[in-house]
């Protein structure tokens, strides 16, 4: 199902193969809407795949009101079996063309693709995808794809046959992103001593961070929304939504608070994207408790609270947007608890665009 062609490397006499898929390599795979009855399937193959997250979870996507995306999530299957999942949705641009989307209503979309996908397979996926794409009378598609550290098997695979398959990168913000230590007692070494000295300087003055309920989130929510006016923004989340997000998934969104007395100085909401990955999606402080760093005492605990459950990796979320301006204090800040930047990328393909 291949056509073959022989060429030289540049670097090499060897002789290899150049290989495109024509136009057939897709069609035994189907492409099927997913339906309320797959739930058990489409739960079951995301928590063995390789880059399946919060985001891609049926259980997260449903604390939307019903009414507000259209959403369509496919399945890919081949001789009955399922080796694909893509949540998304169609959206209509200014122009009233619609286009598919994934995420939507998430933060990252793309593919959910089984653990040592073959690159030949992915790019059929992708192919398949386009092709499902004219027949539906789309005008597009629209993916945006976490890190790599969101991988099981990190590569950038599936990168490669999108920009094969003559999909357009659009965006790429630049995430940040905590490694952890393989110990608690080596999280502190990832500061400089000035800010160690802050942290224990926080603490015997009687600020103190530990895991709250759900109780506590409108007390968090008040301090979110007043750290967050202060900078010409707002929440992507309502109160309800995040009520409604802990109710449904509580063994994934996490609540942590830095408390002096009974006064929250800050917090975070942390979603739990796999076994591997934290993200630290909400953190924030009030002006008031700025002197005790309450931001950065969270930080380190949140940190350590997930060495100590054996998570790889804490992302503190984008540093750097559409406009590519960086925010050079919170860049900073991020790396002062040790996180490295990596590519959230969004690509683009139009059915009107040559592959």
């Amino acid at each position: 199902m291949i056509a073959q062609q022989q060429y030289c490397s540049p670097d090499s006499d060897v002789a290899v193969d150049r290989s495109r898929p024509r136009e057939d390599d897709g069609d035994s795979i189907e492409v099927v809407d997913y339906q309320s009855t797959d739930a058990g399937e489409w739960k079951r193959f995301l928590e063995n795949s390789s880059n399946g997250t919060l985001f891609h979870d049926q259980d997260f996507l449903a604390y939307h009101d019903p009414d507000r995306f259209a959403f369509r999530h496919l399945m890919f299957r081949r001789d009955g079996r399922t080796i694909a999942l893509l949540p998304g949705g169609l959206i209509q641009d200014a122009e009233g063309r619609t286009a598919y989307h994934s995420p939507c209503g998430a933060s990252v979309g793309g593919f959910v693709l089984p653990r040592r996908l073959g690159l030949l397979a992915m790019r059929q996926l992708v192919a398949r995808l386009k092709q499902h794409a004219v027949e539906c009378g789309w005008g597009g598609i629209e993916m945006r794809l976490g890190p790599s550290v969101y991988l099981r098997d990190q590569d950038d695979q599936l990168g490669f046959c999108l920009a094969a398959e003559g999909f357009r990168l659009v965006r790429r913000w630049l995430t940040h992103v905590v490694p952890c230590p393989a110990q608690t007692e080596l999280v502190e070494t990832l500061l400089p001593k000035r800010k160690r000295d802050y942290v224990r300087a926080a603490e015997r003055k009687g600020a103190c961070v530990r895991e709250a309920s759900a109780d506590e989130l409108e007390a968090f929510y008040k301090v979110l929304l007043a750290n967050r006016s202060r900078h010409g923004a707002k929440p992507t989340h309502t109160l309800e939504e995040l009520q409604t997000l802990m109710k449904l998934i509580p063994s994934a969104v996490r609540l942590f608070l830095c408390k002096v007395g009974e006064a929250v100085a800050g917090g975070a909401l942390v979603f739990e994207l796999n076994e591997r990955v934290a993200y630290n999606f909400y953190p924030c402080h009030d002006e008031a408790y700025t002197d005790l760093r309450p931001a950065l005492l969270v930080g380190v605990r949140v940190i350590e609270h997930y060495v100590r459950r054996g998570f790889r990796y804490l992302d503190l979320g984008p540093s750097t947007f559409d406009d590519y301006v960086l925010n050079d204090g919170l860049t900073s800040f991020k790396e002062s608890l040790g996180a490295r930047g990596y590519c959230r990328d969004a690509w683009r393909w139009s059915v009107c665009q040559k592959a």
